[in-house]
Formats: structure tokens, C-alpha cells, sequence
């Protein structure tokens, strides 16, 4: 917290100095929220007893976005106060802070610098941006988990638009290997790189945003599992090591086409994502390909007194790869983490639906709906005839895309068989209301309710009982 302290005084003291170029520039945000959910019950295979679970908690999480900037170059930041669960002494998504006194055990009981990045802009041809800064994202929210990425990003002004190219270091074992002699030399090609082209032009009223990223995991078995394994390393290193070390790789390329825009009288979103992966594990002779495609469309029309609009994406889902790993024999159970990219997944930013969505990310291990089709109908911005105050509501519908084995795991997590998938023939709906009070321009406080019910629709497991919960939040931002 004293360095992040520190940071932020030292901008203050140098924009408020002599130096009249120096500018500094501060925004933020804050937002608390109390939610209490009813009949708490995610996945399938629970039986309906266990949907008495019931409980509520606060959370909060604060941000500050300092930019210290001299002439066309400037650095920015992102500052992470707090990201908590109110009075939480565990680690569940909480920093474990206090009410009382410190934690010696904390992870983070302060602040983090999420975001720090230099830009330059070379006339108003090219811009250049060099350091950590937002990615994983692109065009809409769609299938998007803004997170913080070390990169270099180059974008130029042409006459037919944008155009920019992007080099994405996820992990270096060069850096990690500096010094150390229990890793051998050949980690130096075992990185985890991406790589982007993107483009973003108009033609008419509609934005066309297409990319082409290709990432590239030689780091998932590399040669570091074998240097550690030779030193006493865990069980995971001496897996990694049999299986073939710089020989194994994961690679995706990843072709998205988003658009926006106006047709006639009214607006829209829409993105079609396609997923290409490639599996190699020389230790096993494994060597698979899979496929998963994403499609979004949001069409809305403002209307003086509402915004009516109706939502539809979908995400397949590939077999083959759970086939595959099944096929490998008791070798393949170290394979299984790969199969939770069988599923498209909506992902953190997309926000489906408060309940089967945001919370229960429902069809597996993701973060939103996965492996699914939902059908949504939406209203926002109802006038009340109350200035600050609105109101808005959903219905969504969803069904299952999802077929083929899936494992089954011990209590300690071990693959100990296959069976067939229970989301296979799923199906849920999920409403929703709520209501928004504009205190000021820049203070808002909300409340909302959703209510969800599923079936497996799957022989001997029940369904549980329908999911339901009521929150209220503030939000502040400058």
C-alpha cells in the first residue's frame, strides 16, 4: 500500500509543480453490493435436499485510474483498493481484510497496481502501447474477460480505418530461468505468446471490427516439469516430465467479426467468434483437433419511454476432445483440465443473466452460460414518471448444446470414470426486475430481484428446487 501511496503522491507533487507540461489526470469508481440468495443450488447430480442452502454477504471493490501525461506520451495506471467480501476471513474471493486487526496471512490486504502502460502517439498516424494493460477482450462483451495482459500494441490511421497488431507475453520462462541452474536451456522456446491483427472500420452507420489472434502454449508440459521433477518436484512435475516435455503444446487461432451500428430504426451488437484448437502431447502420441463457434446478436430500439430488446447467442460444443482423452486410457486423466474448452464459453464481461450467467456459470467450469443457446427479452430505462428513477427487467430461456462423456471425479479429484453428459439435455429459464435511483450524476443506488428454475432433465438425479435472490447496490464514479 505505500508504494501504491507513494505512486499517487508523487503525480500529484509532479503535475502540481513547475513542470507546465506535466498533466495528471484521476477517475474512479466504487461499488458495494448485499445480495441474499435462496435455494442456492448449481449443478447437476445435487439432489433437491441440498437446496435449502440460503445466506447473504456484502462485498465492495473500489478503483482509481491515475494518468500522469507530457505531450503526446503519457503513463497509466489502474489502482485496485479494495475487491472484498465484507468481514470474510477466508480466502474466497476475498483479500481477508479485517475488521479488527490485520491479517498477517493476507494475500492482499491493501492495494495493487493492475494496470501500468506507456502510450505514445506519433502524430495522429500511430499510436503505441507498451506495458500491462486491458485484454482479452474484443468488438462486444461477447466472449470477453477483460484481464490485465503485458503487451505491445501497435495502431495505425488509415483511410480505410484502424489497423493495429498486438504481441501478448502470457508467460516467459526466460524471465523465470534468469539465473537459475536447476532449469535446463531449452524452456528459453517454451513460452505462452499471443498474437493479433485486428482492423476496425465503417461502412455507412455499422462499425466492422474483425481480429485474427493466435495463441501459442508450448509452456503446458515443457522442460521445467522434468528440471523440477529431478530435484524433487511434485507429482504434477513428474507427469509433466514423462509426457514430452518441449515436444507438447497447445495452440488456438481465434478469427472474431464483430459489428455495430444502426439498421434503420434500430441499434445493434453482434460478434461471430470461432475457436480452432490443436492438442500435442508427445508422451502420449496425442495429437487432436477441436472446434467451438460463438454467435451473438443484440438488437434494441430507444424509445422515449423504455429501451426494448431481445438478446440471442450461442455456443456449441465439441465431443471430440472429451472422446479423445477417454480414448488415451488412465494417461489422459492429466488431460481433463483441456476439457473445459469443449464448451464456447460467454465468458466474465458478457453478463447473460444475473443468476445462471454471472453466478452459477452454468454448463461448466467458465465464467457465464457455456456450451449453451439463450433467448433473452429485455426492457431498460422504463420511465417512472420519478426523474432519477427507473426500472428495467428480463425473461430468458435456455437450452443445452452440450452431448458426449464427461468425467467423473473422486472426493480428491481424480478421474475415476467417464459417463454421459448431464447437461446434455438441460434446459432453465430466469427472470428478472429492477429498479435504479440516480442520487446525482455520479452516486446510484439500485435494487433487483431474479428468480431461476432448471432441469436436468436426467434419470435419477433431481432437479433442484428454483434459485432465487433479492440485492441492492450503490455505485459511485468521477
Amino acid at each position: 500500500m505505500k508504494k501504491v501511496l507513494c505512486i499517487i503522491a508523487l503525480m500529484l507533487l509532479v503535475a502540481g509543480s513547475a513542470y507546465a507540461q506535466v498533466t495528471f489526470s484521476l477517475t474512479g469508481d466504487y461499488w458495494a453490493e448485499g445480495k441474499y440468495w435462496f435455494n442456492y443450488n448449481a449443478g447437476p447430480g445435487e439432489k433437491a435436499d441440498y437446496s435449502e442452502r440460503s445466506f447473504g454477504f456484502y462485498e465492495q471493490d473500489i478503483n482509481l485510474y491515475p494518468k500522469i501525461s507530457v505531450g503526446n506520451t503519457s503513463l497509466n495506471f489502474k489502482v485496485a483498493i479494495t475487491d472484498v467480501y465484507w468481514g470474510a476471513n477466508d480466502g474466497d474471493g476475498s483479500e481477508k481484510i479485517t475488521q479488527a486487526n490485520d491479517d498477517p496471512y493476507a494475500n492482499d490486504d491493501n492495494m495493487q497496481i493492475e494496470r501500468a502502460f506507456l502510450t505514445h502517439k506519433f502524430g495522429d498516424k500511430l499510436t503505441l502501447d507498451v506495458g500491462l494493460m486491458d485484454g482479452t477482450q474484443w468488438g462486444t462483451t461477447f466472449a470477453d474477460d477483460k484481464q490485465p495482459q503485458w503487451r505491445v500494441k501497435f495502431v495505425g490511421n488509415t483511410p480505410v480505418g484502424a489497423v493495429g497488431l498486438v504481441l501478448e507475453k502470457n508467460r516467459d520462462w526466460g524471465a523465470a530461468s534468469f539465473g537459475r541452474d536447476d532449469y535446463s536451456d531449452t524452456i528459453e522456446g517454451e513460452d505462452y505468446d499471443s498474437y493479433g491483427l485486428f482492423m476496425i472500420t465503417k461502412v455507412g452507420s455499422v462499425y466492422i471490427k474483425p481480429l485474427l489472434w493466435y495463441v501459442n502454449r508450448a509452456d503446458i508440459f515443457n522442460d521445467t516439469f522434468a528440471d523440477l521433477s529431478a530435484v524433487g518436484g511434485s507429482a504434477e512435475y513428474d507427469l509433466g516430465a514423462a509426457f514430452g516435455g518441449s515436444n507438447s503444446k497447445l495452440t488456438l487461432f481465434n478469427p472474431q467479426l464483430a459489428f455495430n451500428g444502426d439498421l434503420g430504426p434500430v441499434s445493434f451488437k453482434a460478434e461471430i467468434n470461432y475457436k480452432m484448437y490443436n492438442l500435442e502431447v508427445d508422451g502420449l502420441a496425442f495429437d487432436e483437433d477441436w472446434e467451438t463457434l460463438g454467435l451473438y446478436l443484440n438488437v434494441w430500439k430507444a424509445l422515449d419511454a423504455m429501451t426494448p430488446g431481445f438478446v440471442f447467442a450461442y455456443g456449441s460444443y465439441d465431443d471430440g476432445i472429451a472422446k479423445d482423452i477417454r480414448a488415451a486410457g488412465p494417461a489422459g486423466a492429466f488431460l481433463t483440465n483441456f476439457l473445459g474448452s469443449a464448451a464456447f464459453d460467454f465468458e466474465d464481461d458478457f453478463n447473460s443473466t444475473i443468476i445462471l450467467g454471472d453466478e452459477y456459470c452454468w454448463g461448466g467450469p467458465g465464467d457465464d452460460i457455456q456450451g449453451m443457446t439463450l433467448f433473452k427479452l429485455y426492457v431498460d430505462d422504463i420511465k417512472t414518471g420519478i426523474d432519477p428513477l427507473t426500472l428495467s427487467g428480463y425473461a430468458a430461456y435456455v437450452m443445452s448444446n452440450q452431448k458426449g462423456p464427461a468425467p467423473i471425479f473422486d472426493a480428491n479429484g481424480v478421474l475415476s470414470g467417464w459417463q454421459g453428459n448431464l447437461y446434455k439435455d438441460a434446459t432453465a429459464w430466469e427472470v428478472a426486475l429492477g429498479a435504479a435511483y440516480k442520487i446525482t450524476d455520479n452516486l446510484t443506488y439500485s435494487v433487483y430481484g431474479a428468480y431461476a428454475d432448471i432441469d436436468y432433465d436426467v434419470t435419477g438425479i433431481d432437479d433442484p428446487d428454483s434459485v432465487y435472490l433479492i440485492a441492492n447496490a450503490i455505485e459511485f464514479r468521477f
